[in-house]
């Protein structure tokens, strides 16, 4: 470690030398500064000090992303939920429990009144099923009509937001059985359409 001479504060000598190379002044048993390599000792503890603090504010910074990042996580959660719970309040709302028989007679009397009728409502509707199938986009689909094979209008239901269950469980329909359906009511076409549909029974 390097030493200053008491006499002319000549700095740094060697941890070796005997004598001032300046003032020739006796330095062998003079402490040595306390560097290390030859550094003086404060600069070594503002380099310290230093590295202290850049660590300690890197970590802050850290920590405080962390925090943040998991606070708007847990935000858009909640923001998600609160609009389920907004969507399904709206469905309730505007909820018609209905069966086929009467959606059908309904049109089958007058189209354009029962158009007004169920635009902009979601449907409840139990009727007997045709058949099932896969439409374009390989979008699940039901027809349902009132107990009438032959009937000229009937009901298609597409399940567009359908998950591997609720697919299976609409492949295993049969002919003729009786189920009920939510949905968009969505207009006719040819047959009356209801869409984003789920099975309830």
């Amino acid at each position: 470690m390097a030493k200053t001479c008491p006499s002319c504060g000549y700095r740094p000598i060697g941890p070796f030398t005997d004598n001032c190379p300046i003032c020739a002044e006796p330095v062998r048993n003079v402490r040595s500064d306390g560097g290390v390599f030859g550094w003086p000792s404060n600069l070594l503890r503002w380099i310290i000090v230093g590295v202290v603090v850049a660590v300690v504010s890197v970590g802050t910074c850290c920590g405080l992303g962390i925090w943040r990042l998991n606070t708007a996580v847990q935000d858009a959660g909640k923001a998600f939920e609160q609009a389920q719970a907004n969507a399904e309040a709206d469905r309730r709302a505007r909820t018609v429990v209905v069966t086929a028989s009467e959606l059908l007679k309904e049109f089958q009397t007058d189209p354009a009144v029962a158009d007004r009728k169920y635009a902009g409502k979601y449907l409840e509707l139990t009727g007997v099923v045709e058949r099932s199938g896969q439409g374009r986009f390989n979008t699940p689909f039901v027809i349902l009509h009132a107990g009438d094979d032959n009937a000229k209008v009937k009901i298609e239901c597409f399940f567009e937001m359908a998950d591997e269950k609720e697919d299976a469980w609409i492949k295993r329909l049969g002919k003729g059985q009786t189920i009920t359906v939510r949905g968009e009511y969505d207009g006719q076409v040819s047959n009356l359409q209801l869409r984003e549909c789920v099975l309830v029974k």
